[in-house]
């Protein structure tokens, strides 16, 4: 008797739309964790790239961002000088248009002395080789995939009235800006601007075991006034910061969306109990016990729990990949992949569930001590 009565419950028009509400609740939460996820394994990657408080970058003093900014290269050959100085890496940023065949693209190309230390500093995979000759690019990840890129294509670099032809050697994925720039040799971006005296900036670490505020004082009163240096914060420090306050966020948020499931159980078992007052009366009728009524209640309302969790997850992941998939075809420079953990899938299953069961657990003992009248099936 149980069994049919659990199944005729269940064919009841409501459940499919109890179902789908609930649901949506727990797609809110999925994608909330997919999409942070994402963030933070890239904020942490970023991380680990380089020792982000002994890195610094020297601009030119009156420059408003790295396009305007003007650097005397000698700079780079006499920080090398210092024994406490490492990895100088002049860049040279232009905005240029890139061509493949009919296509043309408006993207930056970072000139380097050193393709392959650079890419190595920020611990770039690579597929291919790092380009060495005047005519060999790196091609970042998310350009490659934007432009249809492939290893050897040829590609038009034009900036103003200055063209030439490299071909891609290599495609590099760092999990920084990069991935959505060109990569050349520093003597290619020389010849595309015409200056061969001037970077854009100049980017260097400090060794390992020195002291870093005294280090950065002696390298300043060595620049010239025309530059400024700026030091890069402490990354690991303020990445371990958000990851607490995004940690506490989704807590608070997830707390909010318990809650809510909480109510919507609460909802779904009351209004189970008046639309079946009829059938509920016919089981009493046919002497089902007070426990039964309250145990089909329960375990209808823990079912569309159930269900409502693994749809919500499924919807709230792809929603979100689908949504980053889109924003990545409408903006090159972002790269965001949403993943959901398997703990963390399980973990909103459980609390969903519980949060069904506390949310129908009065009306379904309530419903052992109302009094069901037994309707007519036929009326005058």
């Amino acid at each position: 008797m149980s069994v049919l009565a659990y199944k005729m419950l269940l064919r009841k028009r409501g459940a499919a739309l109890s179902i789908l509400a609930m649901a949506l609740l727990v797609a809110v939460l999925a994608s909330m964790n997919s999409i942070i996820n994402a963030i933070n394994l890239q904020a942490q990657t970023l991380g680990g790239l380089v020792s982000p408080g002994r890195t610094c970058i020297i601009l030119s003093r009156n420059s408003t961002s790295v396009m305007d900014s003007r650097v005397d290269v000698e700079l780079a050959r006499k920080l090398s000088g210092f024994s406490y100085v490492e990895n100088v890496l002049p860049q040279k940023i232009l905005t240029v248009t890139i061509t493949k065949g009919s296509d043309s693209r408006a993207v930056y190309v970072r000139g380097v002395e050193g393709v392959s230390v650079f890419l190595g500093a920020r611990g770039a995979y690579i597929n291919g080789t790092a380009a060495e000759s005047l005519m060999e690019a790196n091609v970042g990840e998310m350009l490659a995939r934007a432009f249809s890129i492939s290893l050897g294509d040829e590609l038009g670099i034009a900036f103003g009235i200055k063209h030439v032809k490299v071909r891609a050697v290599g495609v590099f994925r760092s999990q920084t800006r990069s991935d959505a720039e060109l990569v050349v040799p520093m003597e290619t971006a020389s010849m595309l601007d015409g200056n061969n005296g001037a970077v854009s900036l100049i980017e260097f670490s400090l060794r390992e075991g020195v002291n870093s505020r005294e280090a950065i004082s002696q390298i300043a009163r060595f620049l010239p006034e025309k530059v400024k240096l700026i030091q890069a914060q402490q990354l690991k420090e303020f990445l371990r910061q958000m990851n607490m306050q995004t940690v506490a966020f989704l807590n608070l948020w997830g707390m909010v969306v318990y809650v809510a499931v909480a109510a919507a159980s609460h909802v779904i078992a009351t209004r189970l109990i008046i639309e079946s007052s009829y059938e509920l009366a016919m089981l009493r009728a046919l002497g089902a016990k007070k426990h039964l009524v309250s145990t089909l209640v329960l375990t209808y309302t823990i079912t569309i729990a159930f269900l409502s969790s693994i749809l919500g997850i499924a919807l709230g992941t792809a929603g979100a990949q689908t949504v980053s998939t889109i924003l990545k075809w409408a903006q090159l420079s972002t790269d965001i992949t949403p993943f959901l953990e398997s703990e963390q899938a399980l973990r909103i299953l459980l609390l969903t569930l519980a949060s069904s069961i506390l949310g129908c657990i009065y009306p379904a003992f309530r419903s052992t001590h109302v009094k069901y009248t037994e309707q007519p099936l036929y009326s005058t």
